[in-house]
């Protein structure tokens, strides 16, 4: 982390147009849907800022693959279920090139995340995290927050690469000589 911080977040995955995952999937620029689809017993979070991509919650009952089966990404393996009016999510498989937040808190690819998802009232989603990841702390712990739903706000074509005005944070203040070009991510 404090490597990140020495480099003005310079590494920061979000301004390079990768996706972002738990608490910072819901806190990303310009917003997100949830698709619920019953049909195909998949939950999908569309997200609009960023890698302007989207999150598969697989709701059918599924195990997680073995450790050795799976394939780590920016998302890793989500399974759902429904506790009551929540919305139980478990994650495993991330890669370590994610950040959780925009203070950079770091991962490893042991990390397990736990997030809960309940809606207070038809304005307002309460959400809560539980972060598992013996390779990076010392301890399991959690965190939360309430969203606020945006009215009459739609998701709209957004490309990172074209919309993209970061670039001291992808080659450093000081024009970093280590980076070949301000455009490759």
């Amino acid at each position: 982390m404090d490597y990140r911080h020495q480099n003005f977040l310079k590494d920061e995955p979000y301004t390079r147009c990768k996706p972002s995952f738990g608490p910072r999937l819901w806190t990303t620029a310009y917003g997100f849907e949830i698709l619920d689809t019953p049909e195909l017993q998949r939950i999908y979070i569309f997200t609009n800022g960023g890698a302007h991509s989207f999150h598969t919650i697989y709701m059918d009952g599924r195990p997680h693959p073995e450790p050795r089966e799976l394939q780590p990404s920016y998302y890793g393996h989500s399974i759902g279920h429904w506790e009551g009016d929540t919305l139980v999510i478990d994650t495993v498989g991330f890669n370590e090139r994610v950040w959780m937040n925009r203070d950079a808190l770091p991962n490893t690819d042991r990390l397990h995340l736990i997030e809960r998802l309940t809606r207070i009232d038809f304005d307002t989603l309460n959400y809560e995290v539980t972060i598992d990841d013996p390779g990076a702390y010392t301890a399991t712990w959690q965190s939360g927050f309430s969203l606020r739903l945006a009215k009459g706000d739609e998701l709209f074509e957004y490309l990172c690469q074209d919309n993209n005005h970061g670039p001291e944070l992808m080659v450093g203040a000081e024009n970093s000589v280590d980076r070949g070009s301000p455009i490759v991510p």
